[in-house]
């Protein structure tokens, strides 16, 4: 296997697990790969009376790309920046996160997830991942040690 030039760290969740963004940027900087983090959000949901705004949308995505972007910003907290190739953030809807991490492995070497291990869903997010991840044309891992098998590979000998 080629060393990766383009990583993808899925993000299952409400949140980014530390140890699996301090993994991937290891991994950038190892072999000098570009980084690109994709994420999901829930938007506000409306109930009668109240009809959510453009305004309450736009804030929503807002918050919840600065949380995004400070998780990432402490997870490189001691990283030489300058190790890492170019790091790209893509926020979306949570219901458009599967489709958006297939779409950002197409063209990448390897695929990574995180997955926050404790918590009332956390054996949804591992299923979810697990799904997303079997069915990507590159190498995928939910966490050092845990890799999944690329869709279409012919593993018989």
């Amino acid at each position: 296997m080629a060393w990766p030039e383009r990583i993808v760290l899925g993000v299952i969740g409400r949140r980014a697990d530390e140890l699996a963004l301090a993994w991937a940027f290891g991994l950038a900087r190892r072999w000098s790969a570009e980084l690109h983090v994709v994420a999901g959000y829930h938007p506000p949901v409306g109930m009668f009376p109240h009809i959510v705004t453009a305004h309450e949308l736009q804030e929503a995505r807002d918050r919840a790309r600065s949380q995004l972007t400070a998780t990432v910003r402490e997870a490189l907290v001691g990283v030489d920046r300058d190790a890492i190739g170019e790091i790209g953030l893509t926020l979306v809807t949570d219901n458009q996160l599967d489709h958006a991490i297939a779409t950002r492995a197409q063209t990448s070497g390897l695929t990574l997830f995180s997955v926050v291990p404790t918590g009332l869903f956390a054996r949804r997010h591992l299923a979810r991942a697990r799904r997303v991840a079997a069915g990507l044309p590159c190498p995928s891992s939910l966490g050092p040690g845990r890799a999944v098998e690329p869709a279409g590979l012919d593993l018989v000998h």
